[in-house]
């Protein structure tokens, strides 16, 4: 079994601290084979927050792999935010922004999706795309595959308007060719589980996706802070939401699927 702790947008300088304590004790009960992190790790990319968010992501002991948001980009100092985007980000928290993680049964690509021009919404280019082909096609058919991107795939089930990633269409044809099964993503504040093609008409193999709330924001969007735990047995993977009610992170939604040939078929 494969357990992946999904978090996103932490937004350091608007963190509860209550959530930061509340995260790390559950991680380390959970102890997953991988956190993933999918971005906004501060709120206005300031050196003090990037600091604090990588003293929380220490405290965890497990292996990582963090992407960054668009908030990870300075918004208000102009010529930081396009002469050295990601500087601090790389500073404190890694130097590597698409990172790439691979064992005998898991394996994890991080793509940057956060721009300085587009400053809100994201986009994967060209090389990245190239990228998703060359990490995750050459492995066996039995290796779990997980892409990890700031900026979403697929819209809520209530919303199927908000902006999706850029390109994103043309990064999941070759995540269809390549066998990714899993995709991990933030930036809409909403917790959700759902099959690509419920948007993605065209796509003829089914990729999953998992949304995550923030998780230690004061920054909700009348959904509560929140984390996804993955578990993936083959042929079956489970998601579990956790949601904050005041107290602690309680398991709140869970939904199970099957890998059949080319497709995950949900499990009642």
């Amino acid at each position: 079994m494969a357990v992946i702790a999904h978090l996103s947008d932490l937004h350091f300088g608007r963190e509860d601290p209550r959530l930061v304590e509340a995260l790390v004790r559950d991680l380390a009960a959970a102890r997953p084979d991988l956190l993933a992190v999918s971005g906004d790790l501060t709120q206005r990319a300031r050196g003090r927050e990037f600091a604090a968010a990588r003293a929380f992501l220490d405290r965890i002991e497990v292996p990582r792999l963090v992407v960054p948001g668009n908030h990870d980009i300075p918004l208000l100092d102009l010529f930081r935010r396009f002469s050295r985007p990601l500087a601090r980000y790389r500073r404190y928290i890694a130097d590597e922004t698409d990172p790439f993680l691979a064992t005998a049964r898991l394996a994890a690509l991080g793509v940057n999706t956060a721009r300085s021009n587009v400053w809100k919404n994201g986009r994967l280019s060209q090389a990245q795309i190239d990228s998703i082909r060359s990490r995750f096609c050459p492995l066996p058919a039995d290796v779990f595959k997980v892409l990890v991107a700031h900026h979403p795939f697929l819209p809520p089930p209530d919303d199927p308007a908000p902006p999706l990633v850029g390109r994103g269409p043309e990064a999941l044809r070759v995540a269809e060719e390549c066998g990714v099964d899993l995709i991990l993503s933030g930036h809409l504040h909403r917790g959700f589980t759902g099959d690509i093609r419920a948007h993605h008409v065209t796509m003829r193999r089914s990729i999953l996706v998992a949304q995550a709330a923030t998780a230690t924001s004061h920054r909700t969007r009348n959904e509560a802070n929140g984390y996804n735990l993955i578990r993936f047995d083959s042929p079956q993977l489970e998601f579990t939401q956790l949601a904050w009610d005041g107290q602690a992170f309680r398991p709140t939604r869970r939904a199970r699927y099957e890998r059949l040939g080319a497709d995950w078929r949900p499990l009642v």
